[in-house]
């Protein structure tokens, strides 16, 4: 009985708040912005019980504050939020008096008379903050699972200004629901969100914060924690970030448990660890990891798998000109031929790793299809001693990739180099150095990148003992692609 009286009333405490935003717009405007049909609208409007997808799309077509809709707490509008953040924070306002009052009584005058007032007070602060976060969460939560699905739709879709204003309306009723599962979710598609938008730093905050409350929920567990856990390390080696990266890949990999080693979470995560290990310099073991994966049966990635022949190459294992018919066709190997094409210098290499890429196999498999920018700019100043390729580099930076946009300066140089202008190469191997200074901490250098430096450092006659002991390290740890520079 009590149960059917509190439906009743919420249900008619609904009809009054929509009666409400009637009162500034038509039934018509209502039933576009909400998606629904303008005899709907009426009907909610006379009485008839409104569904859960209704108040997802008021909330979100309207512009409604979650929790005005729900409980009639603040302010109608979320645009009006700020302005109406006293009159929202009444009741726990008063709850925070009544609970700095008791923090200034002395513990043994308890019993006093104002002070048994103060806890009256204190107890029924309590009480009306309870009961206003029981029925939020009952009210809040099939908006908050609607809302997240939505979100997932339209970042699977690719629909990025749609997912923005879902997102801003799921953090909204977020901070209503008290379900641990729900604000799981809701960081996941953050992370998905960011990262479509290219905002790495904002991705990586939202993922270190969901592994964070998987490790205190043993989250890792099941597959789908494990497979956070693979994003994770996948934005630190987006980042740069190699030795965080590895050390959340051990973490993970001791935490999950015995039955995981069938998972493909745990094989992208072993072989992730493999790859760190040789991007940090131990290439040999690095390698041992990755094959051994690979042997095994996993992962199933064919752009994963491509990465063994970058280290391959490294490692002298596979020859230059047996790269182009090594392993899958994927579209990450016109990159890591050419990346190491651009490391050779070698002219014939170059202009053939150029065909390469250019290659229509490659046209229809994703962004990393695109032209290169530096490798034809290197081949032309190898071949036409062209001046005009440096100022053409500098422009087309946004679409490179790798560690061009972070120490441009470095390619600037390396092109200075090849037209062979030492006075040019100079200042740009010294705002080379000054990005390298300024890189955030915790971030590497690629290992080529850094290489292409010290190949700068030896030909201007600057640096030559760090250069020297870079390489002879490197070569001493199975980098035969450096010997010919020690």
């Amino acid at each position: 009985m009590a149960d059917t009286v509190n439906y009743d009333a919420e249900s008619a405490a609904l009809r009054a708040r929509l009666a409400q935003l009637a009162r500034g717009r038509t039934k018509a405007e209502i039933a576009r912005k909400t998606g629904t049909s303008i005899t709907n609208v009426a009907r909610y409007l006379a009485g008839t019980r409104m569904p859960t997808e209704f108040s997802v799309a008021v909330i979100k077509g309207l512009g409604v504050n979650p929790a005005w809709w729900l409980v009639g707490e603040g302010t109608p509008y979320v645009a009006d939020i700020t302005a109406g953040t006293t009159a929202m924070a009444g009741n726990l306002l008063e709850l925070v008096e009544a609970m700095s009052a008791v923090s200034r009584m002395r513990l043994g005058a308890l019993a006093q008379k104002n002070h048994l007032k103060v806890l009256r007070e204190l107890n029924d602060a309590l009480g009306t903050y309870e009961r206003l976060r029981d029925r939020l969460n009952q009210q809040s939560r099939g908006i908050f699972e609607q809302l997240l699905a939505d979100l997932d739709r339209s970042l699977e879709n690719f629909k990025v200004q749609p997912a923005a204003e879902l997102l801003k309306a799921a953090q909204q009723v977020a901070r209503l629901c008290d379900a641990p599962d729900l604000h799981r979710q809701l960081l996941v598609q953050q992370a998905r969100y960011y990262y479509a938008q290219v905002d790495f730093e904002r991705a990586l905050a939202c993922q270190r914060r969901l592994v964070m409350h998987l490790l205190g929920d043993d989250g890792l567990a099941t597959e789908q924690g494990c497979q956070n856990a693979v994003h994770l390390v996948l934005t630190l080696f987006t980042l740069a970030r190699y030795d965080e990266a590895l050390r959340t890949c051990e973490a993970a990999l001791k935490l999950m448990p015995p039955a995981a080693r069938g998972w493909t979470a745990w094989s992208l995560l072993e072989f992730l660890r493999g790859r760190l290990m040789a991007e940090l310099g131990d290439l040999l073991p690095g390698l041992q990891v990755m094959t051994g994966e690979l042997a095994r049966g996993g992962p199933p990635e064919p752009a994963m798998r491509v990465w063994v022949l970058a280290h391959l190459l490294r490692a002298g294992l596979v020859r230059p000109q047996d790269a182009f018919s090594y392993g899958d066709d994927s579209p990450a190997k016109p990159l890591v031929i050419l990346d190491y094409a651009c490391w050779l210098e070698d002219r014939d290499y170059l202009a053939r790793a150029c065909d390469f890429w250019r290659d229509p196999r490659f046209d229809q498999l994703g962004d990393l299809g695109r032209p290169a920018v530096f490798g034809p700019l290197l081949l032309r100043a190898m071949t036409a001693k062209d001046p005009g390729v440096v100022s053409e580099f500098q422009s087309a930076l946004p679409g490179y990739l790798d560690d061009c946009p972070r120490y441009p300066q470095v390619f600037v140089t390396q092109l200075y180099r090849v037209l062979g202008n030492r006075k040019a190469a100079r200042q740009a191997f010294a705002a080379a150095k000054r990005q390298m200074r300024q890189a955030p901490a915790g971030q590497h250098t690629g290992l080529l990148t850094l290489a292409t430096h010290h190949r700068n450092a030896l030909w201007l006659g600057q640096d030559d003992a760090e250069a020297r002991k870079f390489f002879a390290d490197h070569v001493a740890r199975g980098f035969a692609c450096f010997r010919g520079l020690v």
